[in-house]
């Protein structure tokens, strides 16, 4: 018998150590030596001189991707000035030199598409020009990731948009290689040269943390390292060493990551977190014609699935923690993403959204705004042309949806429609990844139109990732749709968090349930706080808060946030723009209403330069035992 048990502890640890080894136990180094082609090899899609392309891609779309390219033929690639550089470090400005940095990157990727889908060589001088100035730019990333005030050629440091820039430069060199030879002989070698030394030899040699990172950090720079050691590494030794250090970082990911496939960093992060380590797999599927694979698993389906469990409608999301309402799907991963895992849901929508953005006549739509350096995105995904033209767009409007492992649950009043009331609510804790203090917060939506709203993510600053954070006041929880108890806020840490979590529904209500208690310090004195927010499919959303206070301190207040003018009507009655309201008891709340003056521009443009309000509904008297009920109609 004590055998027995000491082979069954074995095997169990055995099944763990797959289960957290999901790439590194399937593809040591050995297999890795056998399948991994060399750089003269990897050939993963055609280069822009086959006539794949002009066979393949309608000439509306490549005159569109040309059109792009037209609008830098002859624009001066100007160099960032180190002051512009230093504001992170004297001010905490990061937007000014992003946005620079951005769009020269944005340049060549349009100078190369324009190239490759024209094939003329009238883009090939500008392009060749921005590759000399990108080989002289000291360094590829941006300040906010760098230790000093001053880019220096001789500290190169691998971060998110360095890895980025890195990938641009080998997928134009890739595409491009022999039109960039006929010009200038020796250039690509001038090219890996550099790749290597800001790249991969930092990467390879490093014990970088993100390499040890479950967020979007890890896979986002995998994705781009990995093209990079497949064009560039020519030393076989290094480039498995290196690719067997990706398939860990990506092992450490999909460890970490929540068996529901919730991303707790929110769908603005989707595409860069789970959305790259898929990116990864295709391309270890691509080097390897098909060697390395993993699309039967459930967990990688729940991870493309969150795309859809979080959709509200008319290219709006969930948008806890930092993430904006209205972020832009990115079909050139979703909908490939959806193919691999076999996930008709999810492809329906992509080609749905692309269908509406009218990518498959103006593909520009999407390419200008999809990101910083998306060249290897786009033309991955026109690759599957044939294949994914004749997909059926859906739209996944779920009537209802549940993570348990995130504790999202979202529910709408009618299936297979946009029309009527969505609600959406988080228990979860307060040290999630881009993390907001907000455990118990809930948003509201009519007809696609906000109701009551999580304001999102600011304009990132120095402040944004210090110590300092939960001084901003998006970040706060005085700025969701959580009480302030006994006048206290929910504090940020791991340690404060939901408990007792439940979800129901049926034909006429859906009900979130949570005790928000552990989500607050000591010091407000909570025993019990158990919010319910039910909607009732067809008429309304009520929310109620059933506490027990050790203490009364100061009056407790319930706030709610909406982004149309909110005015008290009659007592027991706040108008939230023209079409809802607010209903409560007057003899247990007073109302106060407040416009929230800031002077964020991302905040500013993600809710349409309209005034934000908070409500305060607070409750009278004394008593530290109570039930409180208000109600969205």
């Amino acid at each position: 018998m004590k055998r027995f048990l000491i082979l069954y502890i074995l095997l169990c640890i055995g099944i763990t150590a797959f289960c957290q080894q999901l790439l590194s136990s399937n593809y040591p180094r050995p297999i890795l030596e056998d399948i991994i082609p060399t750089p003269t090899q990897y050939t993963p899609i055609p280069q822009a001189k086959d006539s794949f392309w002009k066979n393949t891609i309608p000439l509306a779309m490549r005159n569109d991707y040309i059109k792009l390219g037209e609008k830098y033929l002859g624009t001066k690639w100007e160099k960032l000035p180190d002051a512009l550089f230093a504001e992170y470090k004297t001010n905490g400005n990061r937007t000014n030199y992003e946005n620079k940095n951005f769009e020269l990157r944005r340049q060549l990727t349009h100078l190369a598409m324009a190239e490759i889908m024209e094939h003329k060589g009238r883009f090939m001088k500008d392009i060749i020009q921005g590759l000399h100035y990108f080989m002289e730019e000291p360094w590829w990333g941006i300040p906010a990731h760098y230790p000093i005030a001053k880019p220096e050629r001789s500290r190169q440091v691998v971060d998110l948009f360095n890895a980025e820039t890195a990938n641009l430069i080998a997928w134009t060199t890739y595409m491009l290689h022999d039109e960039l030879e006929d010009i200038e002989r020796g250039i690509s070698l001038i090219i890996r040269n550099e790749i290597n030394r800001r790249i991969l030899i930092p990467a390879r040699t490093i014990d970088y943390s993100w390499k040890k990172k479950t967020d979007n950090w890890n896979t986002w720079i995998c994705s781009n390292w990995l093209s990079c050691i497949l064009f560039c590494e020519t030393n076989r030794q290094y480039q498995i060493e290196a690719i067997s250090q990706i398939i860990q970082c990506l092992d450490t990911f999909y460890d970490a990551y929540a068996d529901d496939g919730g991303c707790d960093e929110g769908i603005a992060y989707w595409t860069r977190a789970a959305g790259s380590y898929y990116e990864c797999l295709e391309l270890l599927g691509r080097a390897t014609n098909g060697k390395i694979a993993i699309t039967d698993n459930p967990k990688l389906k729940a991870m493309g699935a969150f795309v859809y469990n979080t959709y509200i409608g008319n290219n709006t999301f969930v948008n806890f923690a930092d993430a904006k309402p209205n972020t832009s799907l990115v079909p050139q991963i979703a909908l490939p993403f959806g193919i691999y895992t076999n996930d008709s849901i999810l492809t329906g929508y992509a080609m749905n959204f692309a269908i509406k953005k009218k990518f498959f006549n103006s593909p520009s739509t999407l390419f200008n705004t999809s990101g910083h350096s998306t060249l290897s995105r786009e033309l991955l995904f026109l690759n599957r042309y044939k294949m994914i033209k004749n997909i059926k767009p859906t739209e996944p409007l779920l009537r209802e949806t549940w993570m348990p492992d995130l504790q999202v649950f979202t529910g709408r009043s009618k299936y297979k429609s946009d029309q009527g009331l969505f609600f959406a609510a988080k228990g979860g804790h307060n040290g999630e990844t881009h993390n907001h203090n907000d455990v118990g917060n809930f948003i509201i939506y009519n007809n696609n139109k906000p109701v009551i709203i999580d304001i999102g993510v600011g304009t990132y600053t120095a402040q944004t990732f210090s110590q300092n954070r939960y001084q901003l006041f998006n970040c706060r929880s005085a700025y969701h749709n959580v009480p302030l108890i006994n006048g206290i806020e929910q504090h940020v840490g791991a340690e404060y968090k939901a408990e007792d979590v439940t979800c129901k529904y049926d034909d006429k209500q859906a009900t979130f349930r949570l005790d928000l208690s552990k989500a607050y310090p000591q010091e407000a004195s909570i025993r019990k706080w158990t919010r319910t927010i039910q909607l009732n499919r067809e008429e309304n959303v009520t929310i109620t808060e059933d506490y027990q206070l050790m203490k009364y301190k100061q009056p407790t207040c319930l706030v709610l946030i909406c982004c149309e003018v909110a005015k008290q009507t009659t007592p027991g009655i706040i108008a939230i723009g023209k079409d809802h309201h607010l209903y409560f008891d007057d003899k247990q709340l007073s109302a106060t209403i407040e416009p929230i003056r800031h002077s964020d521009a991302l905040i500013l443009r993600a809710w349409n330069n309209r005034t934000l309000y908070r409500i305060l509904l607070t409750i009278k008297g004394q008593r530290r035992k109570d039930f409180v009920k208000y109600i969205v109609q």
